[in-house]
């Protein structure tokens, strides 16, 4: 009677070794959307060596196990979790509608949504520090990072172009620099922004400031491409 009660039938084992299914939880995530949103933020806050997979479990709530059983382990899962963010971010800025018919003001739509972006997700700029700190591994070796990365200046190609061809944007502009020029204004700017106001003695956050910085970095983009006419 023991032995029977004790050895599971042969399909309930077959099931345990399969592991557990992708559940739905509370408010339509599946466990694995779960894991990795909870992810997210203990990356972010604690960077990649102070988070825990028992920490992201704790704030997935569900067993830590099924860390492992979606992601394999904690390098996966913050590769994982870095593919997202960029995807959320490619996905947002293919959804930018600028009007090419004005170049100037399709380029401070783009220099905006860019400074905007990392101010309504400031776990991007945590996320890119940890990546950085690890000399960017996940991003040389992720298959899915170099399909749609591409796609993360194609806007801001498309409105450079539209700028030279109405005469307005100087010819020869590289592109790549312009990128760097605008992601370094705002980024170096929002890293930084506990020193810099300690240094300088004022809130950077603060609405005013903010939008202060903010022209500054359209007016110092416009400089870079303006073509200066004879």
């Amino acid at each position: 009677m023991t032995t029977e009660l004790s050895a599971a039938p042969e399909a309930e084992q077959q099931k345990a070794k399969a592991g557990p299914r992708p559940t739905a939880r509370k408010g339509g995530k599946t466990t694995k959307e779960s894991i990795l949103a909870a992810a997210e933020a203990v990356f972010a806050k604690s960077g990649y060596h102070g988070a825990s997979t028992g920490g992201i479990a704790k704030q997935a709530k569900c067993y830590e196990s099924l860390i492992y059983y979606h992601y394999g382990n904690k390098d996966k899962l913050f590769a994982a979790v870095l593919e997202n963010a960029y995807r959320k971010l490619v996905k947002a800025e293919q959804a930018l509608v600028v009007d090419y018919g004005d170049p100037q003001r399709a380029l401070a739509d783009v220099v905006l949504f860019m400074w905007r972006y990392y101010q309504d997700h400031p776990e991007m700029i945590f996320l890119l520090n940890t990546e950085n700190s690890l000399k960017g591994k996940h991003v040389k070796r992720s298959a899915a990072l170099e399909q749609f990365l591409p796609n993360a200046i194609k806007v801001l190609r498309n409105v450079v172009e539209a700028g030279i061809q109405r005469d307005v944007f100087r010819e020869n502009i590289d592109v790549d620099d312009l990128y760097i020029t605008v992601m370094g204004l705002g980024y170096f700017y929002l890293s930084n922004r506990y020193t810099l106001s300690a240094f300088f003695g004022k809130d950077l956050m603060a609405e005013r400031e903010r939008e202060r910085w903010e022209r500054t970095i359209v007016e110092t983009v416009f400089n870079a491409v303006r073509k200066v006419q004879p």
